[in-house]
């Protein structure tokens, strides 16, 4: 029985290793449905980081999946490489990796669990860590975690305000045929502008 992706309210989570899952999970998804399955898919090993590129092109090429985001699995993956969970160090290049691929590829990416549910300061470090990473997510495994999470991969006002005037900053002094140029107290070009625009794009309701 065909089913039409409207009828679909959730998405597909797998874990890759290589493109022969994408190429399993696209035989799967072809014999059921009518419209591309929304896929939501795990990195959680070396193998898979490895040959992520890879497993992200033969995705965008697939005519029964539409990739959104990438997840990455962190304690599979600290055990795959003889890791540490509790150093930090461990994840510090493939949570970088996994960003840099995602965000390459037009992908959300998604950073890993912090499984000490009731450490809140923990969790709202490493939340604003991800955050400054790059990652436009994390994993939760407690509904306690959801707000924290939440308000960390959100933009105080203040930050809002300061992206806002920056912009305005930099029309100002273009028209004025400057290029780079101070603002509140910092030297300002191209790329800083891009960062304050990336954030009013994504919260401009903020």
């Amino acid at each position: 029985e065909q089913v039409n992706l409207h009828d679909v309210h959730t998405q597909a989570v797998v874990s890759t290793q290589s493109t022969g899952a994408v190429y399993i999970s696209e035989l799967v998804s072809k014999s059921r449905l009518t419209s591309p399955v929304p896929l939501i898919f795990q990195t959680e090993s070396a193998l898979g980081l490895v040959n992520l590129r890879e497993i992200i092109l033969a995705l965008q090429r697939s005519t029964a999946l539409r990739a959104e985001a990438v997840v990455f699995g962190a304690d599979d993956y600290v055990s795959d490489i003889r890791g540490s969970r509790d150093d930090i160090m461990a994840v510090v290049y493939a949570r970088q990796k996994v960003v840099t691929l995602a965000r390459a590829y037009g992908l959300q990416p998604i950073d890993r669990v912090y499984i000490e549910y009731k450490d809140t300061e923990g969790l709202r470090a490493e939340s604003e860590q991800g955050f400054g990473f790059g990652f436009t997510g994390k994993q939760c495994i407690h509904p306690g975690q959801i707000p924290i999470v939440q308000k960390a991969f959100s933009p105080s006002p203040t930050q809002m305000e300061h992206a806002r005037a920056l912009i305005a900053a930099f029309s100002e002094n273009q028209a004025a045929g400057k290029g780079a140029f101070s603002f509140r107290g910092k030297m300002i070009d191209r790329p800083t502008l891009l960062q304050a625009q990336n954030l009013v794009d994504m919260f401009g309701e903020t």
